[in-house]
């Protein structure tokens, strides 16, 4: 085992402290203690910082224990390390393994996984290693020091355990969450949009605008499957919209949880997509960008119709890039002057959309099967706050609260 120590100059001659125990003295120099080969105690090398000894004491360590066994540094490590997964084998053989999710996952997995293997605490090499409270609450103080959010954090951290729990024959860990604290990000339900707010928001749209959003408003679609929708998604006999990857590789568009599913449509929307594609944009998609390929922007341009409609809050505040090329920088804006506002998001006219089916009399069921939800219970958790007060309910609410 090597330590560091700093050595400096004492009234009784030459001193050495170990580092951990007190701040060493100014104009200290700093050795590695090591027992070499033949079991003597040795000093190292001077280094001028405590940082700089401690990087060089686990390969000072690493070199002692290979001449006590009269082997090279590669070849004690080989003996040493059999059987042990590198990180680097683990996160590849992960990524391998989940090659063919959505790809949104995959892009998510590669994004955590990179940042991972850029960012792993000092020493730690192997897949057991990373599988301790130390070495993981090391990364996410790492996450925490480069200003990643709560919800970005515990996020990236899931991928982070999900590899883990791929190799708990080695480790010994099943569930790695267990073992570090992360930070306790804000969980909010969508919240539906008011009943006055949807005619301020679609009063202030293009014919263009009203269409593609009416879209997400009436099918409770998620960006993506609209982004992808094409005419041939459309059944215009049963008015109905399909939710499908079929003939969408080249996009690499998969439905969540890769089930396909079917969406009744609207009079109104029908008619409004009869009437499009009499001269529509694109002879496959049916929202189209200004280069003539799939929509991609849905949701910043929904922000701008948001602040038209004079709906932002004026609270939130942003960072953004202002500038042309290479003038562009960094420029804090809010939204009483920018589409910014937080309030305003795609999922809310997904949360309208079913809380409206299900004031209406639309069985659970059916929109637990439209909204492509896995479980009753997690469209049972995405409507809990839609039951509408009535006039009678009011009253009684009002009599309860008189003295």
């Amino acid at each position: 085992m090597a330590s560091v120590y700093a050595r400096f100059k004492g009234p009784q001659g030459w001193e050495y402290q170990r580092i951990g125990k007190g701040r060493p003295p100014k104009g200290a120099k700093f050795h590695i203690r090591f027992t070499d080969a033949q079991g003597k105690r040795c000093w190292s090398q001077p280094f001028d910082t405590p940082q700089q000894a401690q990087e060089n004491a686990d390969g000072v360590a690493l070199a002692t224990q290979a001449a006590a066994q009269g082997l090279t540094v590669a070849e004690y490590q080989d003996q040493t390390n059999a059987g042990r997964t590198p990180i680097k084998v683990a996160v590849e053989r992960f990524l391998k393994l989940h090659r063919n999710d959505r790809p949104k996952t995959v892009k998510q997995y590669n994004l955590a996984l990179t940042h991972l293997l850029a960012n792993l605490p000092r020493g730690v090499r192997f897949i057991k290693d990373l599988a301790t409270s130390d070495a993981l609450d090391t990364y996410v103080q790492t996450l925490q020091t480069e200003e990643y959010a709560a919800k970005t954090i515990e996020t990236r951290m899931g991928v982070v355990f999900s590899m883990l729990k791929d190799n708990k024959k080695e480790t010994g860990v099943e569930y790695a969450a267990q073992l570090v604290s992360l930070p306790e990000p804000l969980h909010t339900r969508p919240k539906a949009y008011a009943d006055d707010e949807i005619p301020k928001l679609f009063g202030v749209m293009t014919a263009e605008e009203r269409v593609r959003y009416l879209f997400f408003l009436h099918t409770a679609c998620r960006e993506q499957e609209v982004q992808y929708a094409t005419w041939d998604d459309v059944d215009w006999k049963h008015r109905k919209y399909h939710v499908t990857g079929e003939g969408k590789e080249d996009v690499n568009f998969v439905p969540k949880h890769h089930e396909e599913r079917w969406i009744p449509l609207t009079t109104e929307l029908v008619e409004l997509l009869k009437e499009r594609k009499k001269n529509p944009p694109n002879r496959r998609w049916i929202f189209v960008n200004k280069d003539g390929d799939a929509e991609g922007h849905f949701l910043r341009k929904f922000k701008a119709i948001a602040k038209r409609a004079g709906l932002n809050c004026g609270n939130c505040k942003t960072t953004i890039k202002q500038g042309k090329y290479h003038l562009r920088k960094p420029t804090e804006v809010t939204c009483a002057t920018s589409p910014v506002c937080e309030k305003h998001h795609l999922h809310r006219l997904r949360k309208t959309c079913a809380t409206r089916w299900l004031r209406n009399g639309v069985n659970l069921m059916d929109i637990k099967t439209w909204l492509g939800h896995k479980s009753l219970e997690t469209t049972e958790l995405y409507l809990s706050d839609t039951k509408h007060i009535g006039s009678e309910m009011q009253a009684n609410i009002d009599r309860a609260g008189s003295y």
